[in-house]
């Protein structure tokens, strides 16, 4: 590669890292150990999938990924992920991007999310299918049944009529492939033949297309973009690109939305004060409409306007979610340097993004959910202008799904809290939320909490919980002073900085497990 060995970044310590994990420390504590002992930038080697590997952690390295070579880095996830559901290598997002079939797949997703119209249907589809589930909740779940044994196939099914459209159901297909991935890995043999039933399902009814355009007049799905820009003359080959490509796709937003949803909705109900402040804010959006408004009339901008429930999604994605938090997958495009190492041209870059997630000088109580940080406008940007929250990616590669993801979690969220109560059930005593230390696609944890005794609220309960709506403001409030007061330490000088940012740190360690715990009455 051109560089000399003492040029790279050093090698990790391998035997004391396989000593951790053969001792069961977590995926988080591994990694968060290696970056003690080698610093911000250090080797690994990962055999099979990715072999040499360098690692970056810490905030310069998230800006480093993020902003200052973001055109240089090419997506490598997609390709591993294609490889685990094809069977065979995938190509990488910059060979792809070199051939016809990829340019029409790169085109047709960026067209669907990015089409006003589409994501303005998109949007209608899910405020009625939310309150469509809650209604089949209302009529068929038990007391002892887990909400999300139902509901993550529900949020899999919209997701796959959304990009696939109407006619065989391609969205069975992929609940089964998640459902393999949950519980036998990514590799196992039953999400390749997944994988090869979801492609009879695509050139068939790509076939129908062809022979039925009728039937498909008005469609805003990806798939009816994609037929568009092929203009009915794709090949087997292009097929089957395509299959891998929706494929991964669903598998990577299904993935980070199914793991946010679950957990989301586990902090919400929880916390019985911010459940309601959630409810409080709902309701007053729907008072903002005219008489006789509901749920169903929400369009886009509501929903990207409740502003507390979009602060508990950003926080979830922050604890919980796979990409781009624990794992960001890059190659490097050009020679490069980071803190003072070369990183070579065709470098395999591995950036773990919760290394500044889960960082007590950007996060205070950083393992406590909190989404009380991003309630105020001005200090949310800047943590996302500095990269210091990553939780939807930024840049040229950053998800361009992300409101359709905001939209339709929203929206599920607005049903259920103003419908329903329910109680947490966990393993850990007095059912108490558990710490999430999971690695990539592994749901372990996530799958150990449960929401059951799902009941139907009353009238009553409604008019009572109508004062939660006077806590909101200054909670709100707190979130502007304390990311001021930390904006303002992080502006001193080096030697007096981390003294002040040391006092809000344990400011923020006496007011319970949330910075602004005083504020809105979390414990």
């Amino acid at each position: 590669d051109g560089a000399r060995e003492e040029e790279l970044p050093p090698w990790a310590d391998m035997l004391t890292v396989m000593q951790d994990a053969i001792s069961g420390k977590p995926f988080d504590e591994v990694l968060l150990n290696m970056r003690e002992r080698h610093g911000d930038a250090f080797r690994i080697y990962v055999p099979s999938l990715f072999g040499e590997t360098i690692v970056l952690m810490g905030r310069e390295a998230n800006q480093f990924v993020f902003t200052e070579q973001d055109r240089n880095l090419d997506q490598a996830l997609g390709g591993v992920v294609g490889t685990a559901v094809s069977g065979k290598k995938t190509m990488g997002t910059k060979e792809r991007k070199s051939t016809e079939s990829g340019k029409i797949f790169d085109k047709a997703s960026v067209n669907f999310f990015s089409n006003k119209k589409a994501l303005n249907k998109a949007t209608k589809i899910f405020v009625e299918s939310s309150e469509d589930f809650c209604d089949r909740m209302e009529r068929e779940i038990t007391p002892d049944a887990n909400v999300f044994e139902t509901l993550w196939r529900y949020v899999v099914q919209t997701n796959a009529d959304m990009l696939y459209g109407n006619g065989e159901n391609a969205g069975t297909i992929v609940c089964t492939t998640i459902d393999s991935i949950n519980k036998e890995g990514l590799f196992a043999p039953q999400v390749r033949q997944a994988g090869e039933d979801l492609r009879k399902v695509l050139v068939r009814s790509y076939e129908d297309r062809v022979q039925n355009p009728e039937k498909y007049e008005g469609e805003d799905t990806m798939f009816e973009e994609f037929f568009r820009l092929s203009e009915g003359r794709a090949d087997k080959e292009m097929l089957e690109g395509f299959q891998q490509f929706m494929l991964t796709l669903q598998l990577a937003a299904n993935g980070n939305q199914l793991v946010t949803i679950r957990w989301l909705m586990s902090h919400v109900y929880e916390n019985k004060e911010l459940l309601e402040e959630v409810r409080a804010e709902v309701r007053a959006k729907l008072a903002e409409k005219p008489a006789g408004t509901t749920i169903r009339d929400f369009n886009l901008d509501d929903l990207l306007d409740l502003t507390l429930t979009n602060a508990c999604i950003t926080e979830a994605v922050r604890l919980h979610s796979d990409i781009p938090s624990k794992l960001t997958l890059r190659q490097a495009e050009i020679d490069m340097e980071f803190g003072g190492y070369k990183l070579p041209k065709g470098s395999t870059i591995f950036l773990y993004a919760d290394a500044v997630h889960k960082d007590e000088r950007y996060f205070p109580k950083s393992a406590s959910f909190c989404p009380h940080r991003y309630t105020d406008p001005q200090a949310f940007n800047k943590m996302q202008m500095d990269r210091e929250i990553v939780t939807f990616g930024h840049g040229r590669k950053r998800c361009t799904g992300e409101l359709h993801a905001r939209a339709q979690i929203s929206a599920l969220l607005a049903s259920f809290v103003m419908r329903f109560d329910m109680d947490l059930k966990t393993n850990e005593p007095d059912n108490r939320i558990p710490e999430d230390h999971d690695g990539p696609f592994v749901f372990d944890t996530a799958n150990s909490v449960c929401l059951v005794n799902l009941r139907k609220r009353t009238e009553d309960q409604d008019t009572l919980a109508g004062g939660a709506s006077a806590k909101k403001t200054p909670a709100m409030a707190a979130a502007a002073v304390y990311a001021g007061r930390r904006v303002e330490a992080a502006q001193r000088p080096p030697p007096q900085q981390e003294e002040a940012l040391g006092e809000l740190r344990e400011d923020a360690s006496s007011k319970g497990s949330c910075p602004f715990a005083m504020f809105h009455g979390g414990e």
